[in-house]
């Protein structure tokens, strides 16, 4: 062959190589692609599971919140009844109180009108209650402790008429038998010591008298006590203690 022919051979050969070696690199570089195609859809794909299995449980989230939102405003309802209810037990309750004090409050009124009315207009409310007084022993009369003469005058010395100054003489004289019962209060100003001297010489008085009377006749009384009128001023004041 001449030299020509092998040029020309040797430059398709050339020709030839290069565009095999072009071929390579495109297919080289569509794999690369390949591959990165591969692993986005990859990719895309686990995000597309991601999405939905969020998407399923948002759906369920959805669906629950349904749920609970369902049953909190049933729940509202029935405690919205439930208050309404215990508003109106409350303020029926609170009204039978009302009318229970009332109905007792008129009871109580009328009882005090009509024990009102039942009091006569003239009752006195009754005194309080004072502490007693300290009893006293009875004093005999004036009359009673006057002293009996020591040996009766015969009764021829009394004279037949008597004045008339001497008639009203003869009931003190019966007197005389007969002490007084009621107490005699003793003045505020007297002292116990005096008080209970006094009431011993009124007893001696009084048992002295009482002998005497039962020892003299009724004549000699009534001479005693129309013959000594001056004697009752002064038993008086010894029995009082003045």
């Amino acid at each position: 062959m001449t030299t020509p022919q092998l040029d020309r051979r040797r430059a398709r050969s050339a020709t030839a190589g290069a565009s095999a070696a072009k071929a390579r690199e495109a297919v080289t570089d569509l794999d690369n692609r390949l591959r990165t195609n591969a692993d986005l859809g990859r990719q895309q794909a686990q995000a597309l599971r991601n999405a939905e299995a969020e998407a399923k449980r948002l759906k369920r989230a959805l669906k629950t919140q349904k749920r609970d939102r369902d049953r909190l405003t049933k729940a509202r309802r029935k405690a919205v009844t439930r208050a309404k209810k215990a508003s109106a037990k409350s303020a029926e309750t609170d009204a039978k109180y009302d009318k229970a004090v009332l109905a007792e409050l008129i009871r109580r009124e009328k009882e005090r009108d009509q024990q009102a009315a039942s009091t006569p207009a003239g009752a006195v409310a009754p005194a309080p209650s004072v502490a007693p007084a300290p009893s006293v022993a009875p004093a005999p009369s004036a009359i009673a402790v006057a002293p009996a003469p020591a040996s009766p005058a015969p009764a021829a010395t009394i004279p037949a008429t008597a004045p008339a100054s001497a008639a009203p003489a003869e009931p003190a004289a019966e007197s005389d038998a007969e002490p007084i019962t009621q107490p005699i209060t003793p003045p505020a100003g007297t002292s116990r010591t005096r008080g209970s001297g006094t009431r011993s010489a009124a007893t001696k008085a009084l048992d002295s008298a009482a002998g005497a009377a039962a020892g003299r006749p009724a004549a000699s009384r009534t001479r005693k006590a129309t013959a000594e009128p001056a004697a009752t001023p002064r038993n008086t004041r010894r029995t009082t203690g003045r």
